[in-house]
């Protein structure tokens, strides 16, 4: 059925994931549809429904600020009563991913949409096995965002996003199922465009990702400082090297542009964010790591290649967050 004749309710979309990430798509998408409800989260329990403020606040760049009204139901009240959930944007930490979708998993059918937001390339990986082949999507995105109060949310840095197949299909059904997609998420606002190579993009963000989270946890900065403080600066470029060098070295990822030059343009473009990793330590919750340097570091055991800088900063991201525990 065209998008413009579904109902209401198969229409609407939810984000699974409450955090800094999730709460700026659905209003970015709530912005975009502009229909009441056309946005839902889906909060861990009735706990968290009841602590729900019942509105997103959204601070910009610029220093404006915007309030959306988002209803919120557990993903067990939406599974028990079978809701039907044909949109879906997972923007769940990574660790997360494959629970929190079988939590739900009585409200999706084979022809629900799936879009993934999680760091890493791992969970997409394992996520589009489970599903019907051109019903997952991946979302790559460099905005940057990070949690100032509960449901209060820093859109820190204007970035741009990705959204595409994996495993790639670049076919005539794939690219009407991604122009049919893209038409209903905030292609303007939020600078998506398509991308056919999907691993590639992944991966590029892995790698950057590797290269910042965790440092950024070293030094307790935000991105930005990981450029302006030559001490970690120098810190940067050599764990760049040493990723780039595993990179090149690891059969499964597909050849990358310059990583230094790469990381030196994300750091600036958000410059004031939080990454999500220190977001996670300084709120004292469990982080994406084993799903970024901790992979690498697993990856690099599997081919017999030495990642000193890497390790040691996966296991300091691990010591920081046993300390919480």
């Amino acid at each position: 059925m065209p998008a413009n004749q579904r109902s209401p309710e198969s229409s609407r979309w939810y984000v699974l994931g409450a955090g800094a990430m999730g709460c700026l798509w659905a209003t970015a998408l709530q912005s975009h549809l502009r229909r009441p409800s056309a946005t839902a989260l889906i909060v861990r329990d009735e706990a968290a429904v009841a602590n729900y403020p019942g509105e997103i606040t959204i601070e910009g760049f610029a220093g404006d600020v915007q309030r959306f009204q988002i209803p919120a139901f557990s993903s067990l009240a939406l599974a028990q009563a079978r809701s039907p959930v044909q949109n879906l944007v997972l923007s769940c930490k990574a660790q997360d991913a494959e629970s929190a979708l079988a939590g739900i998993a009585p409200c999706l059918s084979d022809t629900s949409r799936i879009v993934l937001l999680q760091n890493g390339i791992r969970v997409q990986q394992t996520l589009t096995l489970h599903r019907p082949p051109g019903s997952v999507f991946c979302l790559s995105t460099s905005h940057g965002a990070w949690i100032k109060f509960p449901y209060h949310v820093v859109h820190a840095g204007q970035g741009n996003a990705w959204l595409g197949l994996l495993p790639p299909a670049n076919t005539a059904a794939a690219t009407s199922a991604l122009t049919q997609l893209i038409g209903e998420l905030p292609a303007s606002d939020m600078h998506i465009s398509i991308d056919h190579d999907m691993a590639s993009r992944l991966w590029l963000k892995f790698a950057v990702n590797c290269a910042i989270n965790a440092l950024t946890v070293f030094y307790n900065c935000q991105n930005g400082e990981l450029l302006s403080n030559p001490h970690a600066k120098n810190h940067l470029q050599a764990l760049c090297r040493e990723i780039s060098e595993l990179t090149d070295a690891i059969p499964e990822c597909p050849v990358l542009p310059d990583l230094w030059q790469h990381v030196q343009q994300v750091a600036t473009a958000t410059r004031h964010n939080y990454s999500s990793t220190l977001q996670d330590i300084q709120r004292k919750r469990p982080t994406e790591i084993e799903h970024l340097n901790g992979w690498l570091c697993e990856l690099a055991g599997r081919h017999h290649l030495p990642c000193p800088l890497n390790d040691t900063l996966l296991n300091h991201v691990r010591q920081r967050q046993t300390s919480h525990f």
